[in-house]
């Protein structure tokens, strides 16, 4: 359970990541593309079947976390073995979708940390963060 948890919340940021809107909904089609990187850095069997039925295209709008997340537990979470992959490789992951969007440098392309040390800092930050969500970052911490 511990593990299902730690995952949740990088995968949470990779999620919101993809809300460009800010509307707490995603498309679609980001979710297909998110789920197929996670079965695959997860190394879990990818299951098309269940991915397309799920997100089948009788409903036109995009999907809140609360409607990708039976999805998530059920064909993702569920099935991951600790062991059985690399976490880093996964942090990577949502890492790289999250600094699309909260990782900027100044306008003469310079930043306080590299991408490298943002990454570490995003890790351990996630490892100490609670686990209420929005997850937020207190400077002063």
């Amino acid at each position: 359970m511990a593990l299902r948890k730690e995952l949740l919340k990088s995968i949470w940021y990779a999620f919101t990541a993809l809300d460009v809107e800010k509307s707490g909904k995603v498309s679609k089609s980001q979710l297909k593309v998110l789920s197929h990187n996670l079965y695959t850095v997860l190394h879990i069997p990818h299951d098309p079947v269940a991915l397309e039925e799920h997100f089948r295209d009788d409903d036109d709008g995009p999907v809140s976390s609360q409607g990708y997340m039976p999805y998530l537990n059920k064909y993702i979470l569920d099935k991951v073995e600790e062991g059985a992959f690399v976490k880093e490789h996964f942090d990577e992951l949502c890492w790289t979708l999250t600094a699309k969007k909260n990782y900027r440098a100044d306008s003469n392309g310079n930043s306080m940390l590299s991408n490298q040390d943002a990454f570490r800092l995003w890790c351990l930050f996630n490892f100490l963060s609670e686990d209420k969500y929005p997850l937020i970052m207190v400077p002063d911490e």
